[in-house]
């Protein structure tokens, strides 16, 4: 509780530097100056969620409001995730003759795959989520979708070339 929460709200302001940052690599490369890409804006949104749910992570209620508000923030935070993810990976392909020389190109590949997969998932899970009582089925899907989500970010370490 006192290690994983803020751990939590540390990983999400790591996650705003982190869209922030290829944001700026992105404009760099359109000579865009700066603009605010639709990927940083959901990236940054998906960040305040998991700073939201990190908040809500622990409090035991009975208000059936309350147990509603956290599952649409946790749904909010994937949602918003996998968006931003999408439209990175959208803007380094459209980018990727300019950037050739600095990723490793089947690193882009796995990483289109991955977020091809988890949005794929996510439309097939859809009718098994919105019916009730398939509880073990959902929390099994969240937290294996978590692991997709990290592993985004993962490849993002392999993705880009190192300096010489």
């Amino acid at each position: 509780y006192l290690i994983f929460k803020p751990a939590m709200v540390i990983t999400a302001i790591l996650l705003c530097f982190y869209w922030y940052k290829n944001n700026f690599l992105i404009n760099q490369f359109k000579n865009t100056g700066f603009k605010k890409n639709a990927f940083m804006i959901f990236g940054i949104l998906s960040a305040f969620f998991l700073i939201v749910h990190s908040i809500l992570l622990g409090l035991e209620t009975d208000i059936k409001i309350f147990k509603f508000l956290r599952r649409v923030v946790l749904l909010s935070f994937i949602i918003f995730e996998i968006i931003a993810q999408c439209l990175l990976v959208v803007n380094i392909y459209r980018l990727k003759n300019s950037l050739k020389n600095y990723f490793n190109s089947n690193i882009l590949k796995l990483k289109i795959l991955l977020v091809s997969l988890l949005v794929f998932i996510a439309i097939i899970s859809i009718p098994l989520l919105i019916v009730g009582k398939n509880v073990h089925f959902k929390h099994g899907l969240e937290w294996n979708y978590f692991i997709g989500i990290i592993l985004f970010y993962l490849l993002s370490n392999f993705f880009w070339k190192k300096k010489k």
